[in-house]
């Protein structure tokens, strides 16, 4: 193992041995008995920050964060209103698409004279076209 590497490992990793890679744990340990000085001098910042880690503790949160957080936490109503008008709103969508389509058959019916022999194809937007119909 280089320098560099077990430098990279304990920055990496901290200054336990436990917490490194197992396939390089051996290598390490090696390193650190054949330079007992190098290694040192990597390992103390890295041991003294693994402590300061170890001794932090966060408080639990008090019972006025908790009340702040339900106050201002939207009400159930609230959804149920905004539910209410997704619905309105895909109610109106679909209404809209079956006036338009009313609206444009209407527009493209012929006037509203019955043929004489009962044929009630002709009264549709496609009774007027010519074809192959004999």
């Amino acid at each position: 193992m280089t320098p560099e590497r077990f430098s990279e490992l304990v920055a990496a990793y901290g200054g336990s041995p436990q917490r490194w890679p197992e396939n390089e744990r051996t290598a390490a340990l090696d390193f650190i008995a054949a330079n007992p000085a190098q290694a040192e001098a990597a390992l103390a910042p890295a041991v003294e920050l693994d402590d300061l880690l170890s001794r932090h503790r966060v408080a639990a949160p008090d019972d006025a964060l908790a009340r702040r957080i339900i106050a201002t936490a939207p009400s159930a109503l609230w959804r149920r209103t905004q539910l209410v008008w997704r619905c309105a709103g895909l109610a109106g969508i679909g209404l809209a698409g079956a006036l338009a389509g009313a609206l444009t058959v209407a527009v493209l019916l012929p006037p509203n004279s019955a043929p004489d022999d009962g044929d009630t194809y002709a009264l549709t937007a496609f009774g007027d076209m010519q074809g192959d119909v004999q």
